[in-house]
C-alpha cells in the first residue's frame, strides 16, 4: 500500500517595506522576490500611519495595506511604531527580529543601489564583530563633532578593506551614502546579530534614485510621486502605478485624502509651548531639547521649525524624526530607560515584547501560511486591535488615532477609533 507523501510545508519570502505611497517599482520588487526565491508567500512587514524619514505616511496603514495585497503581497504585518519612526539600525532591527521570530521566513528582500548581496554581507560582519579600531575611530569622529552616520562611514573607510570596492574610498563612500544601501546593511547586521537563517538577498534598484524629485519613465521615486499627489496632479500620474492598483489609489485619495508634515504643526507647536526642559528631556536629547525650548517662539511650521533646529551634528532628518516622536510620545533611550529592561533594542515594550505581531492584512488565499506560522513562529498573530494589551500597543494607539484625527478633520469625516479597525482581506 502506497503511504501518503507529507504535505510540503508553505515557505515565505519577505520584504520591509513603508509603500508611500505603492509604486510600479514596490510591484517589481514583490515579483522578482516570488520568482527569484521561489517563494509560496511574500510576506511585508509595513511601517503604520508614520514613516523612518519622521512624518505621517500620505495615507493610513490600512488604505496602504489593500494597495500591498492588490500589488502582489499575501500577509502584510505591523512594524512597531516606535521603530518604524527610529534610525535604520531600529528600524531594521525590530523588522527583522519580527520576521526571524515567524520561523517561515527563508529570504529577506531589500532593493539596493549595490544589486550584489558581497559588500553588504562583509560590511555587516565589520559592524557586527566592532573590532577595537573601529569602534576607536568612531568614538573619535563623533568627538570631532560629526554626526553619527557621518563618523561611522568616516571609521569604516578607515577600517575596511578595499577588496569589494576596486574604486577604493570613493566608491566605499558612494556605497555608503546611498539610501537604500543603508538599510540593506542594517537589515544583514540584524540577521548576524540575532544569528539567523534567513538568507538576506538584493535586488539593484531601478529607475529613478530614492530622492529624486522628477518622474521617470520606468520606476519613479516615491519622493516624486508624493510630491505630484499632494500638489493635486494625481490624475496625471496613471503609468506611475500598477493598473491592478491604480482604480483603488485614486479612489482611496478621494475618499480618505492624504497627509503631510504640515498637517501636524499645530498639535506640534501646542506641545511645544506647554512643555518645560524636564517633560522635553523625556523625548528628546537633552541639547536638542534646550534648542527646541529657547526657539520655539520661532515656530512657524513642522518643516520649519525642523531647519531651524538643524546643526552640524545633527542631520535635518534626526531632528525631524526627533520632533515626531516627541509628538507621539516616544521615550529617548536612557540609563533609566535602557534595553536591559525588555528583550528589543527599543527605548519603550513593543507587541513584539509580548510575543505579538498585529496583521493588517492578508490574501484569503494564504489561509495555509497563517497555518503555518501559528505551528512555527514564537510569535502569536493577532488581527482584533481591541484585543491588544495596552502597555506594549499605547504609542502604537496614540500614533493611529493622532493621524485618524488630523486626517477625519482635514477630510471633514467622522472620526474612526484605531480600537475599532479590522484588518485587510482580499
Amino acid at each position: 500500500m502506497e503511504t501518503e507523501r507529507p504535505a510540503r510545508r508553505p515557505n515565505a519570502a519577505a520584504i520591509i517595506a513603508e509603500y508611500n505611497p505603492f509604486h510600479l517599482g514596490h510591484a517589481y520588487q514583490i515579483r522578482e522576490a516570488r520568482r527569484l526565491s521561489g517563494a509560496d508567500y511574500i510576506i511585508i512587514i509595513m511601517s503604520g500611519c508614520f514613516v523612518q524619514r519622521g512624518g505621517p505616511a500620505l495615507l493610513d496603514k490600512y488604505a496602504r495595506t489593500r494597495l500591498a495585497l492588490l500589488g502582489g503581497a499575501d500577509l502584510v504585518l505591523e512594524l512597531p511604531c516606535a521603530a518604524a519612526c527610529g534610525s535604520a539600525p531600529y528600524f531594521a532591527g525590530e523588522a527583522v527580529r519580527i520576521l526571524d521570530r515567524l520561523g517561515v521566513v527563508k529570504e529577506l528582500w531589500f532593493g539596493s543601489e549595490a544589486g550584489r548581496t558581497e559588500p553588504f554581507l562583509a560590511l555587516a560582519d565589520l559592524l557586527t564583530r566592532e573590532p577595537e579600531a573601529y569602534r576607536q575611530a568612531l568614538r573619535r569622529f563623533i568627538r570631532q563633532g560629526d554626526s553619527f552616520p557621518l563618523a561611522r562611514r568616516k571609521a569604516l573607510e578607515e577600517n575596511f578593506s578595499a577588496a569589494l570596492f576596486p574604486a577604493g574610498t570613493f566608491e566605499l563612500q558612494a556605497f555608503l551614502e546611498a539610501p537604500n544601501n543603508i538599510l540593506g546593511l542594517e537589515y544583514c547586521a540584524a540577521l548576524n546579530r540575532r544569528h539567523s537563517s534567513i538568507r538576506p538577498r538584493t535586488l539593484k534598484r531601478a529607475g529613478s534614485g530614492y530622492h529624486d524629485r522628477e518622474l521617470s519613465e520606468s520606476f519613479s521615486s516615491a519622493t516624486a510621486l508624493r510630491q505630484r499627489i499632494l500638489a493635486g496632479a494625481a490624475k496625471e500620474l496613471e503609468n506611475q502605478f500598477p493598473p491592478e492598483i491604480w482604480p483603488e489609489l485614486q479612489g482611496a485619495l478621494l475618499r480618505e485624502g492624504c497627509l503631510e508634515d504640515e498637517d501636524f504643526s499645530l498639535p506640534l507647536k501646542c506641545l511645544l509651548l506647554d512643555s518645560s526642559l524636564a517633560s522635553l528631556s523625556s523625548y528628546l536629547p537633552e541639547d536638542l531639547a534646550r534648542r527646541a525650548l529657547n526657539l520655539r517662539g520661532r515656530f512657524l511650521s513642522f518643516s520649519q521649525f525642523t531647519d531651524l533646529l538643524k546643526t552640524r551634528n545633527r542631520t535635518r532628518t534626526s531632528v525631524q524624526r526627533s520632533l515626531l516622536r516627541l509628538l507621539l510620545r516616544i521615550p529617548v533611550l536612557s540609563g533609566e530607560n535602557n534595553p536591559e529592561h525588555f528583550s528589543g533594542t527599543l527605548s519603550c515594550r513593543t507587541l513584539t515584547d509580548e510575543g505579538r505581531v498585529r496583521i493588517l492584512g492578508f490574501r484569503k488565499t494564504a489561509a495555509p501560511l497563517l497555518s503555518e506560522i501559528k505551528r512555527q513562529s514564537s510569535l502569536a498573530l493577532e488581527a482584533r486591535p481591541a484585543d491588544l494589551p495596552e502597555d506594549a500597543y499605547q504609542i502604537d494607539f496614540r500614533a493611529s488615532n493622532l493621524y485618524e484625527a488630523v486626517r477625519s478633520h482635514k477630510a471633514r469625516q467622522p472620526f474612526r477609533d484605531e480600537k475599532t479597525r479590522q484588518p485587510v482581506i482580499l
